[in-house]
């Protein structure tokens, strides 16, 4: 088993259902594949996330963790954790660890150019298919954190994400 200790105190294990397992931290696009790494299920708490409408197997997942601080969220500063997968057409399935119980949101972008940024357009807005936790709806701004949050009440949550183009 292969461990990645984040600057947040936070300890995680990212699986994916494809091929190679990878942990990531801000300075690399993945990691090497991770042997005999735990799967979901054998964790205390996770998030078993299905990412929809990956368009293309170019390029990385990046699904960034946030607790709920409404104040933090969607702010580099407000990230509990980081996960960085390679892409799979169609969709991408990815282990979420998770240190306890509780309310939790994530936010996740189709890297696909791989430079570890999601690249904005001319006017700041993604120019990189993204998408949040439940689909919440993105108006005029950046969803809310309610409307975002999941809760993590046991040992697996089911969640899904579809990545808007």
């Amino acid at each position: 088993m292969t461990w990645q200790r984040w600057s947040w105190s936070v300890y995680f294990i990212a699986a994916v259902a494809s091929p190679g397992l990878a942990l990531a931290t801000d300075d690399e696009p993945t990691a090497a594949p991770v042997e005999n790494a735990v799967v979901c299920e054998q964790l205390p708490f996770s998030i078993q996330l299905t990412v929809k409408n990956v368009k293309s197997a170019k390029g990385i997942i990046t699904v960034d963790l946030h607790n709920d601080d409404p104040e933090r969220w969607l702010k580099k500063s407000g990230r509990v954790g980081r996960v960085r997968v390679p892409a799979l057409e169609g969709e991408t399935r990815i282990c979420i660890p998770v240190d306890h119980a509780g309310s939790y949101a994530f936010a996740l972008y189709h890297d696909k150019d791989a430079n570890l940024k999601l690249n904005k357009n001319w006017i700041g807005l993604p120019a990189e298919p993204f998408g949040v936790s439940n689909d919440a709806p993105i108006r005029l701004g950046p969803p809310s954190l309610k409307d975002a949050s999941i809760q993590i009440t046991g040992p697996l949550t089911s969640a899904t994400a579809t990545l808007s183009n």
